[in-house]
């Protein structure tokens, strides 16, 4: 009988240790991830950039290069993006047409999918445009407005050459 309790008492401090480590590793994770935004696939972004139509009070930026990009970008004026990778782009040029036609594409990428999105705040609140074969990246948002974005190049869907 002894030995039935002993058992029983470590059974249930095991499932206590193991309830308090879930909880702890949710709220850590949940934690990590509060600043970043995410893609939101749609078919009407990737209509506008076709026939470039996109919002004209965004501003535009492309990743990659200018002869044929990996990404193109627009962000709503609020938000800032302040880095050495992405460049800014005139959304109302022939550059910019020529940059959509010749977006570059990865048979890996499976090209024929849709390549517009929204760009989505940790909120769910639109603040931006995406177009590229590249299905993802991390859109990490910060105090001061500032976006930073790191599209996945590499790993399974591709490397940037």
């Amino acid at each position: 009988m002894h030995q039935i309790q002993i058992n029983l008492h470590n059974s249930r401090l095991m499932r206590l240790g193991i309830a308090i480590s879930t909880l702890f590793l949710a709220a850590m994770i949940s934690g990590c991830f509060e600043n970043y935004g995410r893609l939101k696939r749609n078919p009407e972004v990737t209509k506008a950039f076709k026939t470039n139509q996109v919002e004209q009070s965004y501003k535009y930026y492309y990743y990659g290069r200018s002869n044929q990009p990996y990404v193109i970008v627009g962000i709503d004026r609020e938000y800032h993006m302040k880095s050495f990778m992405w460049r800014e782009v005139d959304h109302s040029g022939d550059k910019f047409a020529e940059m959509i036609y010749w977006i570059w594409e990865d048979i890996l990428y499976a090209p024929y999918y849709e390549k517009g999105a929204e760009i989505l705040d940790p909120q769910g609140e639109k603040v931006g445009l995406w177009y590229s074969p590249i299905w993802w990246a991390a859109i990490r948002f910060h105090e001061d407005n500032r976006i930073e974005i790191m599209p996945d190049t590499g790993g399974s869907g591709g490397s940037v050459r």
